[in-house]
């Protein structure tokens, strides 16, 4: 055994692929994928899901589904509507061909799926999803929405405490340039009486 060979997400890989290689062997003489299949289980168990979620639902990227719901449309698996006053949004629901189909494709992944349930017991099967969910724990939490209006509010109220020091240096500044022109005229109205002061006494 390789060094890839025996790390754990490896094996979490080749069994993802082992078991998707399994479904579409029985799914395709149907003329079913398996992502196609996967649509068509949740739209019938969610009727009216729109693309998007249905995207997340399935594990693929919303450009992915656009294309599979293109796929099952044509086939006249689903029907596709607008939903008033939501732009461009539509809902999804299965059609009557659609749940044929799916009983037929379903029966066939159930049987695949019981061949993995049978590589052990039950309650290890158990033990099994639950730390399955455990390992994807740590990659599919949420972080915190961010919160742009209390930062802005912050972020106002810092520019605002950076800018009242500025404002008080240009004033501290311009207060002692108009003390010294107070000064100035201060003695140029002294030095004019003194002036005037001697002029009278020369004239004198």
């Amino acid at each position: 055994m390789t060094a890839v060979e025996q790390r754990l997400g490896h094996k979490v890989k080749s069994l993802e692929q082992e078991l998707s290689g399994a479904k579409d062997a029985v799914l395709r003489p149907m003329g079913v994928t398996v992502p196609q299949y996967t649509a068509l289980l949740v739209i019938n168990d969610e009727p009216g899901i729109s693309g998007a979620e249905l995207a997340r639902r399935c594990l693929v990227t919303p450009q992915t589904m656009t294309t599979v719901l293109g796929n099952l449309t044509l086939k006249g698996y689903i029907e596709r509507r607008s939903v008033p006053g939501q732009g461009r949004a539509m809902e999804t629901t299965i059609t009557t061909a659609g749940k044929r189909i799916l009983a037929r494709a379903d029966k066939e992944v159930l049987a695949v799926e019981k061949t993995l349930a049978g590589t052990m017991a039950v309650k290890d099967q158990a033990t099994f999803a639950k730390l399955l969910d455990q390992a994807r724990a740590p990659f599919t939490k949420e972080e915190a929405a961010p919160k742009p209006v209390k930062r802005a509010v912050r972020t106002t109220a810092k520019k605002t405490a950076k800018k009242a020091p500025a404002k008080k240096t240009a004033a501290a500044k311009a207060a002692p340039a108009k003390k010294a022109v107070a000064k100035k005229t201060v003695k140029k109205a002294a030095a004019k009486k003194t002036a005037k002061k001697t002029a009278k006494k020369t004239a004198r």
